[in-house]
């Protein structure tokens, strides 16, 4: 048996955790006028290098790592990015 659709203007405000409960229990498909969209998200393509450092310069950006909070690579990858768009900007 199907069960009844339900707008989305019916749901009551709701904290995280509620809502958490909330959409356990049901699914997009509960809802009037869902239809699965036709995006399809895909990672561009990237590939790996390997960098070798000296002692002294991984325990800068460890230590730069912990104050901002980010992963090693994902500081290092963004402060390539950042030398890459200087220099892309000087072109």
């Amino acid at each position: 048996m199907k069960k009844a659709s339900k707008h989305v203007s019916e749901i009551p405000p709701m904290d995280d955790e509620e809502l958490e409960r909330f959409w356990e229990a049901h699914g997009p498909e509960d809802f009037q006028g869902w239809t699965e969209g036709g995006l399809n998200f895909t990672r561009p393509a990237k590939r790996l290098i390997q960098l070798r450092l000296d002692p002294k310069d991984i325990r800068v950006i460890d230590r730069e790592s912990k104050l901002s909070g980010i992963d090693r690579a994902q500081l290092v990858r963004s402060w390539v990015k950042e030398k890459i768009r200087h220099l892309e900007a000087q072109k």
